[in-house]
């Protein structure tokens, strides 16, 4: 792991000081990686919220039947 640590090391400094190496790094950000980012937590919202309502629902079944348990129901 020390070793591609040490590479991964080397590999960005020498990105950093080169200026045309960090255009167009700056470009895929802005043009692929932001894009795709952004389509797919756009994507990604309605089954987060979802999964929100679900997880909702079954913690309060499960209080339901915690408070029936200690109320002898």
């Amino acid at each position: 792991m020390g070793l591609f640590r040490q590479l991964a090391m080397r590999a960005a400094k020498q990105l950093a000081s080169d200026p045309e190496a960090r255009e167009k790094a700056s470009r895929v950000l802005e043009d692929d990686v932001k894009p795709r980012a952004k389509q797919t937590w756009e994507e990604a919202g309605p089954k987060i919220e979802n999964a929100k309502l679900g997880l909702m629902s079954f913690a309060q079944r499960v209080r339901e039947e915690y408070r029936k348990g200690r109320e002898g129901e």
